[in-house]
């Protein structure tokens, strides 16, 4: 098996080599392609067979070598036409010479080096290129001559001063003389240029006399300004030395006039000048005596003003202060000591009006302080809901001092929200009022039914806590008290009711007992007939469960009795005790009575008389009837004893 494999590895690596040929084929040249592609071919099919999956993508790689290497072939003709093509049109560019075009030959250039870079074509050609490359930069560097001639005249006639013109246009036209091989363009620019600049020097030539007489317009010009200067009000002489010299620096730049003109001219621009200077120092003569004036008054406004600087009389003094500065905008300059003068008057109103400003300024912080404690509770007050809190507020609001002008808007403001409060309350207060009354009348109507109305009157109880109105809670009281009134009735009717049936249930419940002490034949009722008697029901289980055989149920039946026993003698004797009956000797020496002292001890003996003293008999009653069972006799014998004391308490 691995010779197999060693051979096919070398077939594959012939296969591949020939095709790699094929590849290199495409791109050499001056060789004979059918050929070397018969010969390779012939050499693929003799290097041997292949398993299918290798032979398909070498037979496709193969195939697209020999596309690949015609395709050559081709390229190579059509490049050798091309070179062809080219030499001839490198033998006609030779042969031309002088005539052929630096453009030209950079264009052949550019074909042969495109087709083979190597081509003695190239050679052949350089020393063509390299003359028409010289000859370019000759003209070329004629050309930059002659613009540059050029720009210098354009330059020169738009400068507008003849003077450089006249002096060098010379001096181009002979640098332009000497030049050769311009270009066509350049010496028209030339031309232009040259032309301009002689017309320019033509012309002036012809306008100097005119300018004489411009000048000679311009100077009487000067003249009428300098004619209506002497016509100047004194607030337009402030600044007539600086007119006249303006006028003066103007005549000066001014050139000559025609000779004929001359001696008019110049006399009366002396005489006018002389004149205007005169009434500008007279001028300055009376303004030096005002500012003398404006400087003495302008002390003495200092020196009110530095008087006044410390005074602490802000509001009469300010008024001063403004008046002082109200005069000093009315006086004139006050010359060279105007700065000093202002400076002084400015730094004894700065004093004063500064420390005024610290005084306000410290007061000011007062009333925003003020205001701010105020805003604080004109916003509580705004969200007020505890009418214990609105008396605080307004003792705050009074105590946090005086806000500036501010001060009435937030007294109204703090005021408007306490009244909104107080008018929400009354409001509200009114409609708790109408609630009120409508519950009232609804206990009224429920104390017709107490039991049945109970969990309303919890909701009406909490409804009327919640209302809380104090003009109305004496009604709601009283009706809630005649409620509760006709409630313990009911209850209480219902506990005598509840008592009766109690002694009934419990002689049955008893005679039953007996009967099975007795030993006789027993029916013990059924627990569900002692619903609401605890004692008893359980006792009637236990019962049932003695008479059924059950000794542990039968020992706990006669410790239940036992307890009933001590039971209903203690609140026999508490009831007694309420009616002023002091428990007889027969009941203590009696021998239940005896377990029952033992069982509580010397400790209940003592306590019992007491705790009967302040037990309440309704619920003595209730006991009385919750009770367990005794035997049928000390039963009635209780019953009865029970019931003679309620009779002295009229129960």
């Amino acid at each position: 098996m691995s010779e197999l494999t060693g051979a096919l590895r070398e077939t594959l690596h012939e296969k591949e080599n020939i095709i790699s040929e094929l590849e290199e084929l495409a791109k050499a040249v001056n060789v004979d392609y059918q050929a070397e592609i018969a010969r390779l071919t012939g050499k693929y099919q003799e290097s041997g067979g292949l398993p299918p999956e290798f032979a398909e993508l070498l037979d496709k790689r193969f195939a697209e070598a020999v596309k690949a290497a015609n395709a050559g072939e081709s390229l190579f003709l059509a490049r050798k036409e091309k070179m062809e093509k080219l030499s001839g049109e490198t033998d006609a560019l030779l042969a031309a010479g002088e005539l052929a075009t630096l453009k030209e030959v950079e264009l052949l250039e550019k074909n042969i080096l495109e087709i083979d870079p190597q081509s003695e074509l190239l050679t052949r050609i350089a020393p063509l290129k390299a003359q028409l490359l010289a000859d370019e930069a000759a003209v070329k560097a004629a050309e930059e001559a002659v613009l540059k001639l050029a720009a210098e005249l354009e330059e020169l006639c738009a400068a507008g001063d003849i003077t450089p013109l006249h002096d060098r246009k010379p001096g181009i036209e002979a640098e332009f003389a000497q030049l050769a091989n311009i270009p066509r363009h350049a010496a028209l620019r030339y031309n232009e240029a040259h032309r301009k600049a002689s017309v320019t020097l033509a012309q002036h030539y012809e306008t100097l006399d005119l300018a004489r007489w411009e000048n000679y317009t311009r100077k009487l010009d000067l003249c009428a300004a300098l004619e209506k200067m002497l016509e100047w009000s004194d607030d337009e002489l402030s600044g007539g030395s600086k007119k006249l010299n303006e006028l003066r620096e103007q005549w000066k730049k001014l050139g000559s006039v025609p000779k004929e003109k001359n001696e008019e001219i110049n006399p009366r621009y002396l005489e006018l000048t002389r004149k205007v200077q005169h009434k500008i120092d007279e001028f300055f003569a009376r303004k030096r005596q005002m500012q003398k004036i404006a400087s003495s008054e302008k002390e003495t406004l200092c020196i009110e003003a530095e008087t006044m600087a410390d005074s602490t009389d802000w509001k009469d003094t300010a008024v001063k202060m403004r008046d002082l500065q109200a005069k000093w905008k009315l006086l004139p300059r006050a010359g060279a000591k105007e700065n000093e003068l202002y400076q002084r008057f400015r730094a004894a109103q700065d004093k004063f009006f500064n420390a005024r400003k610290a005084v306000f300024d410290e007061r000011e912080k007062r009333f925003a302080a003020s205001a701010e404690v105020k805003n604080a509770l004109i916003s509580e007050a705004e969200n007020l809901s505890d009418p214990r809190r609105a008396r605080q507020l307004r003792e705050e609001f009074r105590n946090a001092g005086f806000a500036g002008k501010a001060d009435q808007a937030l007294y109204e403001k703090f005021n408007a929200a306490m009244d909104n409060f107080f008018n929400a309350r009354k409001a509200e207060n009114a409609s708790k009022e109408e609630r009120v009354k409508e519950l009232i009348s609804e206990i009224t109507s429920l104390t017709a039914d107490p039991a049945v109305a109970l969990p309303r009157i919890r909701e009406i109880r909490e409804e009327l806590r919640q209302c809380n109105i104090r003009n109305a809670r004496q009604s709601a009281e009283a009706a809630l008290k005649a409620f509760d009134n006709a409630l313990n009735e009911l209850r209480r009717n219902e506990q005598r009711r509840k008592e009766e049936n109690s002694d009934t249930m419990a002689m049955k419940l008893a005679d039953a007992y007996q009967a099975w002490k007795d030993g006789a034949e027993t029916t013990v009722p059924d627990a569900g007939e002692f619903a609401g008697f605890n004692k008893l029901q359980t006792m009637a289980k236990m019962l049932a469960q003695a008479v059924a055989g059950d000794n542990k149920a039968a020992a706990k039946l006669d410790r239940q009795i036992e307890n009933a026993r001590s039971e209903r003698l203690r609140i026999c004797e508490a009831m007694e005790s309420l009616g002023g009956k002091a428990p007889e000797k027969a009941a203590v020496q009696d021998l239940a009575a005896e377990l029952q002292f033992a069982m509580l001890g010397d400790f209940g003996k003592n306590s019992a008389p007491s705790a009967a003293a302040t037990a309440d008999p309704q619920e003595l009653c209730a006991q009385f009837a919750a009770c367990g069972i005794v035997p049928p006799e000390e039963l009635i014998e209780l019953q009865q004893r029970f019931a003679a004391a309620k009779a002295v308490l009229k129960l």
